[in-house]
């Protein structure tokens, strides 16, 4: 069976409405110093933090951050991560989670695969965020206003709430200097947006070109190089991605060997996914954990 990841989820998003996946909410610490770290989790949700005062570092897998008052970090979907707070004075920040896959209307179909992690990290955008404190506090305000229209809830806050969101969205395209969010055209978006829901329901064992093809009844060959036109990558490699990428969530949050790691991935061979870990990764799936566990302790 695929591996569920909501079952691994640790900060379930529950929605007051099911047909508007967006919820944002404040979280306050008392004065008290605390140096534990929340567990390591991961959501299908884009999450938003903005620190209104106090500091809390946030830690993804592959850098951390302190947030003072007024920084805003961002976390894709499915970025594994995990917070806590530290020193004595209080700490209160704004915590959003949408659903972006949700907002994707038929006219923001290009930017589908970007704002839902299918094709690249959008973690490094946070350096733009440093980088540009105007786009900064630009997001930060957005957030507020958001926190405001959903705690109010006046007639058509569903609408000030969206637009505020796509708002959100268009400030990471203002920083994106290095052109991580590259659009699709919006008819090649629609043909692909089943294929993807099949490569991620299909992870845990064999995911063929020729197999996700026929479902959409596509020639194969025709189907690659649809997929690459629009994905900026082969199906292989694509696949590949997404394996390491459960890979390593797995290897976070749950207690099994590398070996059944492998098998929830879909590699019948442990030598052939160790192999493709360390390339993806530059250690080895054993030396992944250990280096966790060193910065945990560390910190």
């Amino acid at each position: 069976m695929p591996v569920n990841l909501e079952a691994y989820d640790k900060e379930q998003v529950d929605y007051s409405d099911p047909y508007f996946r967006l919820k944002i909410w404040t979280i306050r610490h008392a004065n008290e110093a605390s140096e534990q770290y929340g567990v390591w989790h991961y959501h299908q949700e884009m999450e938003w933090i903005a620190v209104v005062e106090g500091v809390l570092r946030m830690e993804t897998s592959t850098c951390s951050y302190e947030l003072q008052a007024g920084d805003v970090v961002m976390l894709g979907s499915n970025e594994l991560h995990r917070s806590y707070k530290y020193r004595q004075q209080a700490l209160t920040y704004i915590v959003c989670h949408a659903d972006i896959a949700s907002f994707m209307d038929p006219s923001l179909l290009p930017y589908y695969a970007a704002f839902t992690g299918r094709s690249t990290s959008l973690i490094p955008l946070n350096e733009q965020l440093i980088k540009y404190p105007a786009c900064k506090l630009e997001a930060f305000r957005i957030l507020q206003l958001m926190l405001l229209d959903m705690s109010d809830k006046q007639r058509g806050y569903e609408l000030s709430v969206n637009a505020s969101l796509k708002a959100l969205l268009h400030v990471l395209i203002k920083i994106d200097e290095d052109r991580l969010i590259v659009p699709m055209d919006p008819h090649l978006a629609e043909k692909l947006r089943p294929a993807l829901a099949f490569i991620e329901e299909g992870l845990e064992g064999p995911c063929h070109l020729t197999a996700v093809s026929g479902k959409l009844n596509y020639n194969g060959s025709y189907f690659a190089k649809l997929f690459k036109k629009g994905m900026g990558m082969t199906f292989t490699s694509y696949v590949q991605m997404r394996r390491m990428k459960r890979a390593e969530q797995l290897l976070l949050t749950e207690a099994w060997s590398v070996t059944e790691i492998s098998g929830k991935v879909g590699f019948t061979s442990p030598a052939q996914f160790y192999q493709l870990f360390k390339r993806y990764q530059g250690c080895s799936p054993r030396q992944y954990m250990d280096r966790r566990m060193h910065q945990e302790r560390r910190h």
